[in-house]
């Protein structure tokens, strides 16, 4: 099924609230920090991308390990690693909730 233009800018604030919450490198911390709502928005056409693609856990939090610690510089770490699985599992609960078999 293809999405609308409303469901496709639904599916897109949605996404970007996630990584606004998953916040890897702490821009959201202080609500004053007149941070743009757009900090991460780089990263969600290729995240929806994978999880329309049905990518697995692994495959979406190695994408993710490489944005954060190497794109962002945060080094690959165990803690960076085990953030990536965890919001990996978190994009795939809400992409199935709500969005399973609908494209762009």
């Amino acid at each position: 099924m293809h999405l609308e233009k409303e469901q496709s800018r639904q599916r897109v604030k949605e996404i970007r609230a996630l990584w606004r919450e998953f916040d890897p490198i702490g821009v959201y911390a202080n609500p004053d920090s007149g941070c743009p709502p757009d900090e991460y928005d780089n990263y969600l056409a290729s995240c929806l991308r994978l999880l329309e693609q049905d990518a697995s856990t692994e495959d979406l939090a190695k994408y993710l390990s490489y944005i954060v610690g190497e794109y962002m510089g945060l080094g690959t770490t165990e803690l960076v690693l085990s953030q990536s699985i965890a919001f990996a599992g978190k994009l795939q609960q809400w992409y199935a909730s709500a969005w399973l078999g609908k494209h762009v």
